[in-house]
């Protein structure tokens, strides 16, 4: 299956994958940074128990560096471009993790496309002998400058993008969204869902 990967476009597209993005994991209960006011450089260390959150308090957390497959819609990119607001807004992604990492049933699972939280990515020109999974459960909003200025390591085949959206929305609905031809159960003949599409439109989202 080393066609499943293709060399990666001249335009940001989901399914592109990523190397070296920075995903955090917050642990609760919060805590959180304050920049001191009198001597910069230094900040308190605090939690909801000794003060509550201000505008301007960081969070401490943990953040691994992990290869990563873009999720954003391509109208969002270009929204996000177009306003120039590629330094304030974040983009979707979720981490690339080896599949020799899951039991042997939750493997065979994820093979067969229906482990609802993990995409089957198979082994391939651009990772070797490894099977992998895109894990659903860690979709993180991460920002656009981590994207435009990483390395991409590769993108999916048109036909495995879709199987990606198809897979995250039974992921998100336990619907399975078709990507091949089915036939109508009226009168038999084959129909391509792909065909169906919702246009986007062209308003600038702000928010």
């Amino acid at each position: 299956m080393a066609d499943f990967y293709l060399a990666p476009g001249s335009l940001l597209e989901p399914g592109d994958v990523f190397l070296e993005i920075p995903f955090p994991s917050l642990k609760y209960p919060l805590v959180y940074f304050r920049a001191s006011t009198k001597d910069p450089g230094t900040a308190r260390v605090l939690t909801p128990e000794t003060g509550p959150l201000k505008t301007g308090d960081s969070p401490s957390c943990k953040f691994e560096f992990k290869t990563a497959i873009f999720l954003s819609h391509g109208c969002e990119v270009e929204s996000v471009e177009r306003d120039h607001a590629t330094e304030r807004r974040s983009w979707l992604a979720a981490p690339v993790e080896p599949l020799s990492r899951c039991g042997l049933l939750t493997q065979k699972r994820t093979r067969d496309g229906i482990q609802p939280n993990k995409f089957y990515m198979p082994s391939g020109e651009y990772f070797g002998k490894e099977e992998c999974f895109v894990d659903l459960r860690k979709i993180t909003p991460v920002s656009c400058q981590y994207f435009l200025n990483g390395v991409r390591r590769c993108s999916l085949n048109p036909e495995a993008k879709i199987a990606l959206q198809a897979h995250i929305g039974m992921f998100f609905s336990g619907f399975v969204l078709y990507v091949q031809s089915v036939p109508c159960p009226h009168c038999g003949q084959e129909v391509d869902p792909t065909e169906f599409r919702v246009f986007s439109g062209e308003e600038p989202d702000n928010g």
